[in-house]
């Protein structure tokens, strides 16, 4: 092209001309540098906003710890940790309880939480039991077995039947606003709405069982059955669901079911309901915690449990229920949940201690997915002989309910969860 031949000397207004165009040129490398400064505020911007929620949560967790540092400091008021009730009294109210529910009692049920039946089996229990009357029998009930898969539930009832006879059961849910209904064994008209209400899986095989034991043992007048466990292992759910009437106090707060209640279920059957059981002994602090037998509000430090939850859970499944990143730890976890919740103190400071509770409260309502597998091998405890098996597996006749057993686990309904 050709070349500028710039502005003519002859020109009137050369100077002016000039200093309008060097003003323009200044104006535009003015209006340049203003944009490179916006595209440069705009990407710190998106930089900020894109930013890992782990860099915020490490710095609020630098807060916290300056935080807590401080509160350490500070005297601790002890008075209201345990609900201003003495727990000693408490504990030996309800072993009390149980005693008589165990005297009472010509078969006992004890109810297991098919997501930990090992860890909701409490071995004081059965010692007592069989230590008690040679005529004393004792069932296992696996409840809940709609929060695990149908493998995982057919796993533990062929581990837990090489010492007790053992039965699946889903027990009506704590919704029984109604009469309830106890579902029989037309399973192909279950409908999922159903199945997730208030309705019992298993309860008809349940007292076939009961029946079958009431027949082969010669009983000419109603046996009593006892029904004891862990808090919230569904015992006064079962019996609920078997009286197809609102009989028991039911709630999820440790402890509802406080004096021992008589339940007649039919001429053969009268059913004993005992206080949820709490052995304060050789269990740690933690185990209580997540099996529901201290109130989560009383908690002076909730974290201890939550971290228990973490290291058992799986993380992928955990990061996706609460819709996290990745984390470290049990405070990191906690810090981030606490964060997308909006649990904060004052500066920003994640309240960790209000999502450890939100967590205890999800992993006692099962909320929280997770299940166990049995050990490969089966050691019967010191208490349980070879013998003590053999009369108890034919005083009960597992074989001829094992039909209906087929149809509660083959129901689609209890697998639904696991299919997605």
């Amino acid at each position: 092209g050709k070349k500028d031949p710039g502005i003519p000397n002859s020109l009137p207004d050369k100077e002016l001309i000039l200093k309008e165009a060097e003003k323009r040129k200044l104006q535009q490398e003015q209006e340049k540098e203003r944009q490179k400064e916006r595209r440069k505020f705009e990407r710190e911007k998106l930089r900020n906003k894109k930013r890992n929620l782990d860099t915020l949560v490490q710095e609020a967790l630098k807060k916290q710890k300056v935080f807590e540092n401080k509160k350490a400091t500070q005297p601790k008021n002890t008075s209201s940790q345990n609900g201003g009730k003495p727990l000693e009294n408490s504990l030996k109210c309800f072993y009390k309880e149980f005693r008589k529910v165990v005297d009472k009692a010509d078969v006992i049920l004890e109810v297991l939480d098919a997501r930990d039946p090992l860890g909701s089996r409490c071995h004081e229990v059965e010692q007592s039991v069989l230590s008690s009357g040679t005529n004393k029998k004792l069932v296992l009930l696996l409840n809940k077995i709609d929060l695990v898969p149908r493998e995982n539930v057919e796993a533990w009832l062929k581990y837990l039947r090489n010492e007790f006879p053992t039965l699946p059961i889903k027990a009506s849910t704590q919704s029984q606003i109604e009469n309830l209904s106890q579902s029989k064994l037309d399973i192909s008209s279950i409908t999922d709405e159903l199945y997730k209400s208030s309705h019992c899986l298993g309860a008809e095989m349940l007292m076939n069982l009961l029946r079958n034991y009431c027949r082969t043992a010669g009983f000419k007048m109603a046996i009593n059955v006892g029904v004891v466990g862990f808090p919230n292992t569904g015992k006064s759910s079962i019996i609920n669901s078997l009286k197809r009437c609102k009989s028991c106090n039911v709630g999820a707060t440790p402890g509802v079911t406080r004096m021992m209640q008589e339940v007649q279920l039919d001429k053969h059957i009268k059913l004993l309901d005992s206080p949820g059981v709490v052995m304060a002994q050789g269990k740690s602090d933690v185990a209580q915690i997540l099996r529901n037998v201290v109130k989560i509000e009383t908690l002076p430090d909730p974290i201890e449990a939550v971290d228990s939850i973490v290291n058992r859970c799986n993380k992928e499944q955990l990061m996706l229920h609460y819709n996290i990143v990745d984390y470290q730890d049990v405070r990191e976890f906690l810090a981030l949940l606490a964060t997308r919740l909006g649990k904060l103190n004052k500066g920003g400071i994640p309240n960790v201690n209000k999502a450890a509770r939100i967590v205890l409260q999800d992993w006692v309502s099962g909320k929280i997915t997770y299940y166990t597998h049995p050990p490969e091998h089966c050691d019967l405890p010191s208490y349980v002989s070879a013998e003590i098996v053999t009369t108890m597996s034919k005083a009960f006749d597992i074989e001829s309910i094992k039909p209906q057993e087929n149809q509660v686990l083959d129901s689609k309904l209890v697998n639904t969860l696991f299919m997605l």
